[in-house]
């Protein structure tokens, strides 16, 4: 029998948190749908993507469209971008007449992307090709943003509430719910369900004992500069006493320049070791000694399912203030140690260490089935109509919250 399409708007470009749990949803649901992923061009230098699914890949916006700060020839720019990019959704749309359409993030952030979003959001709702099921997927910690956050979030509950028939949050509720973030004025009256967080697909383990690496990592590598460096001015000061390795993984995007400056100070130093990307950094942190990293998602995830001794140091770089939420509730849960990122500097970060390599985690054990839980909410709505139960927690054991 036939497999209904799916099309799954993902903007990678900005967050790799994003990323890693669109191409986790995408991998489950490519195993009863033909599913299509919609990524930005730059995309293959960041992940591998299974090759179940089927990829199409927009022109890059090269400038951030919820930045409140633009030169008149980056709105040209962006403007021009957004609507080529736009065509290209809206074709393959009318290609594959998808039975399902999902929309990553939006609306509740990148609202620039209105231009690109909504048309075909609307073409899915007009029912040319029989009405598609529309799905919105998130995080459920949101960056704050006081400024326009009432406005906003009333524009949002307004998009869902006329387009989409079903929020997934990819988020356990017992650490963190979308309600807590999004407060539009009005209630929101598209059905809303937490469906655990979204490990990729790799489970292996290691399981041959804990090393003596202290492994640094920071996603991507966009905002790592400042902490991979504070980090080798700590490790000429522990080597000598702990003889402890440090292997700074830098991400495939910090800039060129900040990797080979890196690359020369560990050809320089002792038992430093920097490379741009690793086969699994779930891997390299179960069996190293301890992680240091800005608690991105994905890293997160790592870090609690391999019980790793983790110090989290946030990014303080524009609106990344998700990374210190995260940071503080895995600290409450006892899975952690933080350093707020105005704290970071080489005395800190030494003592930091000293005093990480005297901790041990609490084991914690959140539900991590986000994909399998989500897959199995929108194929139950697609083929059922089994939604509308409102703002609720979709897991198959509820005993696997704690």
């Amino acid at each position: 029998m036939k497999k209904n399409a799916l099309m799954y708007c993902c903007r990678s470009e900005k967050h790799m948190g994003s990323l890693h749990r669109s191409i986790g949803l995408a991998t489950e649901l490519s195993q009863t749908l033909n599913v299509t992923l919609l990524l930005d061009e730059n995309t293959p230098a960041l992940v591998d993507i299974p090759e179940s699914i089927d990829q199409v890949y927009l022109p890059s916006l090269c400038v951030d469209p919820d930045s409140n700060v633009f030169e008149f020839g980056e709105m040209q720019f962006l403007k021009e971008s957004i609507i080529q990019r736009r065509d290209i959704i809206l074709a393959k749309f009318e290609s594959l007449k998808p039975r399902v359409v999902i929309v990553d993030n939006f609306p509740f952030n990148q609202h620039r992307l209105r231009g690109e979003i909504l048309p075909v959001v609307e073409r899915a709702r007009n029912g040319v090709y029989g009405e598609s099921l529309v799905v919105s997927t998130t995080d459920s910690i949101m960056v704050d943003d006081s400024a326009n956050g009432e406005s906003r979030a009333d524009i949002a509950a307004l998009l869902l509430g006329k387009y989409f028939d079903l929020v997934i949050v990819q988020s356990d509720p017992v650490f963190a719910r979308l309600e807590e973030f999004f407060k539009p004025n009005n209630t929101l009256q598209t059905p809303l369900y937490h469906t655990g967080f979204v490990m990729p697909d790799e489970q292996t383990r290691w399981t041959g004992g804990r090393g003596d690496t202290i492994l640094v990592s920071a996603g991507d590598g966009r905002f790592g500069g400042i902490l991979f460096r504070t980090a080798v001015e700590a490790h000429r000061v522990l080597w000598p006493v702990s003889n402890l390795p440090m292997k700074i993984v830098a991400g495939p995007r910090l800039p060129e320049d900040e990797y080979l400056g890196l690359a020369q100070l560990a050809d320089e130093l002792e038992g430093l070791e920097v490379t741009r990307v690793v086969d699994s950094l779930r891997s390299e942190m179960a069996r190293a000694r301890c992680s240091i990293s800005q608690c991105g998602y994905h890293t997160a995830l790592n870090s609690i399912t391999t019980q790793t001794p983790s110090l989290f140091v946030p990014s303080n770089a524009n609106q990344r203030s998700e990374q210190i939420v995260r940071a503080q509730r895995l600290v409450y849960w006892g899975a952690g140690r933080l350093m707020m990122p105005h704290h970071l500097n080489a005395a800190s970060l030494t003592h930091e260490i000293n005093q990480l390599l005297q901790f041990w985690p609490r084991k914690v054990r959140f539900d991590t089935r986000g994909a399998a839980n989500a897959a199995r909410l929108i194929d139950r709505a697609l083929h059922f109509g089994e939604i509308g139960l409102g703002s609720s927690h979709l897991s198959a054991d509820s005993n696997n919250l704690y």
